[in-house]
């Protein structure tokens, strides 16, 4: 029998942990005329680390609880359902997160863009490329 707040935060921990290697690894892309760093890689650097980071807390969370006595024992089948749960329950967390602070960011950094050098051509919205929930359609 083993504490299912440790299966549910090695499930947050494992998404947490897709996410930065994603983020991590992503292929670089040519920048936009005038854009050393554009913001649309920008905002896809910072809502990855901050999507993976926040379920790897959240995971280590979850995992701490059992050495401050809060340790529910199950049997395996309730872990293991618990471990599903919570991997589809962080994916959809982390997508949302993703989504989110990738919006925020990247209008940030296109505002900032515009107001240092308004010499250079504003950067384009529809290069903003988030994973789902904003993205633009394809012309």
């Amino acid at each position: 029998m083993n504490s299912v707040l440790s299966a549910i935060g090695l499930a947050l921990d494992f998404v947490g942990a897709v996410f930065l290697v994603i983020g991590l690894f992503r292929p670089v892309r040519p920048t936009f005329p005038g854009y050393a760093y554009a913001p649309d890689d920008a905002a896809r650097d910072a809502a990855f680390g901050f999507a993976g980071g926040t379920l790897l807390a959240a995971g280590f969370v979850f995992q701490s609880l059992t050495y401050f006595g809060l340790s529910p024992k199950c049997a395996s089948w309730v872990n293991a359902t618990a471990w599903a749960v919570a991997l589809v329950v962080g994916f959809a967390c982390a997508l949302v997160v993703y989504e989110i602070t990738h919006r925020l960011v990247f209008d940030r950094r296109r505002a900032e863009g515009a107001r240092k050098w308004p010499e250079i051509a504003p950067y384009p919205l529809d290069r903003r490329r988030g994973l789902c929930f904003w993205r633009p359609k394809d012309e």
